[in-house]
């Protein structure tokens, strides 16, 4: 391994080559593959996209080194190549997906179609799905171009790389002691700086350190460190001109063919690691990126002669994979999303959707990308594809501001429309009767009935933002409605207080002690009802809503919140949380007026339960909020939704009832629900109160 300057000005060196490359891409590929479409399979598989990371890295600064070696590259060139080799794939499934779209989607989704093709085609899909929910987000797969937020990263990182690249290089040929770091030097900087920012990211906010470039690109520039060292290490060996000898003892133990050997094991021993201890809620990237990227970068460096990359990586089924990773890479996300938008998917049809997956980008490979990648016109095609690109960008335009509802799907019968029963009515306005205005915009969600003050205040996280609107629209003259919630994130509405946990720092429940100060300050608010997960009450070491918790404290952190308001004089009603049930959409199918497919009916069995075992299941949660109600009698009572969202009489907890869908998404409740749930609930608060 040698330690040269900057830039070796020597003959150039070609990059040849290697089949384990190719190996190594269909690993990462099919580790996401298997991730999408299995996902009890592999929990980890998604670590493939920080294995392509490292690829395009390496290929990339050899690509360009090779160039400014033999004073060959060209930017243009190199961004018209760029474009010959990702545009062609991914012109053909965005206008896929715009035609799936137009036949499945409803409005509003199609409008997001829009939204999200704007995004794709200016490759900043990475801030778009960060501006909106994570990427392990239960509603993701309803999005059929979330996978291009990483080609957004790649693409930004190609955007800024030559340049910098070409700068080094022509301010080292002007003056050679003016950098003072050899390129081996600044990639190291710029690793640790974006490393850095990663492992701050990571503890600050998990979807900006998974979706922003500059906590991603250090996975990049690793591969870019591998391609220089390569280039070093070619270069030494045709002169060693300025190798110390220590530098020489370290290349002749790299060039050991056992060491080599060992660095490619240890490479994959990291990546079957990674895919096995690393979980979609693990904080990733973070310090668990390590393992795929080192390991991909191990494996690159073992070298196409050893036993790993000669056979396991370089056998004709998996460079075939990896001659077809990208199109399969685009289609296979694109094809398993729209299958989900439509509903419940099983094994049978996942596996059907991954031969699809492997055929269309055996067909794309070989029909479009292979063709248009040869040395010929380049810059003439290049011209063309920007110009479908473009047409791409303004049909993306077009369907952000027209859903176009006379589209066939709309005018079907949909079961997915009966969750609908008019939300809050339109009676809400901002405000949440605040006490001190400076925290006008400091909670999530901070609402209020307009007709009159509110009598009722309702307190929580995402189960109250979803009983909200059913409370509202059922309430009655008299007996109005304010909210404070916060869904999750940066925001969340924990059930405790900051100073009723011992191992809970105030700054992770402030949201919560905010909003309890502010209802109990509000002299009209006469009643406080809380919503919350039954998992925030009931959360355990093994299984934790939030992490770090004992169930004895989460039970007395409740108890901190009801014996504040009781002290400030409010009644209290406990909402017991309703019934969890399979997710909402591998409970029905979506009507698109094909009748082979409308009569398709198979869905999960946990759509459904018996509401004795509902009754079982949460003994233990209503003993603790009973336990919490009986030490406050005539102040605090608990309010049980089960036998109003389930079916009592025929012993039956459903996604459904009479004809109405029930759910909304994940375990919230749906406006229906919600409006049936807020008819007795006001019902018994205003005859209470009377």
């Amino acid at each position: 391994m040698s330690f040269n300057p900057l830039f070796v000005d020597q003959a150039p060196l070609h990059l040849k080559y290697r089949k384990d490359i190719d190996g190594l891409r269909a690993l990462a590929v099919l580790l996401v593959v298997i991730y999408h479409a299995f996902p009890n399979w592999a929990h980890g598989g998604f670590i493939g996209v920080d294995i392509f990371f490292v690829i395009s890295g390496y290929l990339i600064t050899s690509i360009i080194l090779d160039g400014l070696a033999d004073k060959t590259f060209s930017l243009v060139d190199f961004y018209c190549k760029r474009i010959i080799r990702i545009f062609p794939a991914l012109i053909l499934v965005l206008a896929c997906s715009i035609g799936l779209g137009w036949f499945m989607l409803y409005p509003a989704e199609l409008q997001l179609l829009g939204k999200h093709l704007l995004s794709a085609v200016g490759f900043f899909s990475n801030f778009t799905y960060l501006s909106e929910a994570g990427y392990f987000d239960s509603r993701a797969v309803e999005k059929p171009l979330l996978h291009l937020w990483s080609l957004a990263i790649e693409e930004q990182f190609y955007l800024i790389w030559p340049i910098l690249l070409c700068f080094l290089y022509k301010l080292r040929s002007r003056s050679p002691s003016s950098l003072g770091f050899s390129l081996r030097g600044y990639l190291l900087l710029l690793i640790a700086c974006s490393f850095a920012w990663n492992m701050h990211l990571i503890h600050v906010n998990k979807s900006a350190a998974f979706f922003l470039p500059f906590s991603r690109f250090w996975e990049l520039l690793v591969g870019a460190l591998l391609a220089h060292v390569f280039s070093s290490d070619q270069s030494g060996s045709r002169g060693g001109d300025g190798i110390s000898s220590w530098g020489l003892r370290l290349q002749t133990i790299a060039e050991n063919t056992l060491f080599r050997q060992l660095v490619s094991f240890l490479g994959l021993t990291c990546l079957v690691v990674g895919v096995m201890v690393i979980y979609p809620r693990s904080l990733f990237p973070g310090w668990l990126a390590l393992l795929p990227v080192v390991g991909a970068a191990l494996i690159l460096y073992g070298g196409e002669k050893t036993w790993i990359n000669r056979y396991l990586l370089s056998n004709r089924f998996m460079v075939a994979i990896g001659l077809i990773s990208y199109p399969l890479y685009l289609w296979h996300w694109a094809l398993l999303s729209f299958a989900q938008i439509w509903g419940p998917i099983f094994i049978e049809q996942r596996l059907l959707i991954v031969g699809l997956s492997l055929m269309f980008s055996w067909l794309t490979y070989r029909l479009i990308e292979k063709p248009l990648r040869n040395r010929q016109f380049i810059r003439k095609k290049s011209s063309v594809l920007i110009g479908l690109m473009i047409a791409i960008l303004a049909v993306g335009f077009i369907l952000t501001s027209n859903g176009f509802s006379e589209r066939g799907v709309n005018t079907l019968s949909q079961f997915e429309q009966s969750a609908q029963d008019g939300s809050d009515g339109g009676f809400v306005i901002q405000g949440c009767g605040l006490s001190d205005l400076a925290f006008k915009e400091y909670f999530a969600g901070c609402f209020e009935d307009r007709r009159e003050p509110a009598k009722f205040a309702l307190v929580g996280d995402s189960k109250a933002m979803a009983l909200f609107p059913g409370l509202v629209r059922s309430s009655q003259a008299g007996g109005r409605w304010l909210t404070i919630y916060g869904p999750g994130g940066d925001k969340a509405i924990m059930p405790y207080l900051s100073d009723s946990r011992a191992d809970v720092k105030p700054s992770q429940s402030t949201y919560t002690d905010q909003a309890i100060k502010q209802v109990s300050k509000n002299s009209q608010v006469k009643v406080v009802a809380l919503a919350f997960s039954s998992k925030g009450v009931m959360t355990t070491d093994v299984d934790s809503l939030y992490k770090g918790e004992h169930q004895a404290q989460a039970i007395q952190g409740l108890d901190a919140i009801v014996a504040k308001l009781v002290e400030s004089r409010k009644q209290v009603v406990l909402i017991v949380d309703n019934p969890t049930l399979a997710l909402p959409q591998d409970c029905f199918h979506r009507k698109l007026g094909i009748s082979w497919l409308d009569q398709f009916e198979k869905i999960d069995p946990r759509c459904s339960m018996t509401y004795e075992k509902h009754t079982q299941m949460t003994a233990k949660y209503l003993e603790v909020l009973n336990a919490v109600a009986k030490k406050y009698p005539g102040q605090v009572r608990v309010f049980d939704s089960g036998p109003i969202l389930c079916d009592v009489q025929n012993n039956i907890c459903s996604y459904q009832k009479d004809g109405r869908k029930m759910y909304s998404y994940t375990d919230h409740i749906s406006d229906y629900a919600a409006g049936r749930v807020g008819e007795v609930l006001n019902h018994q608060l205003v005859d209470s109160s009377r």
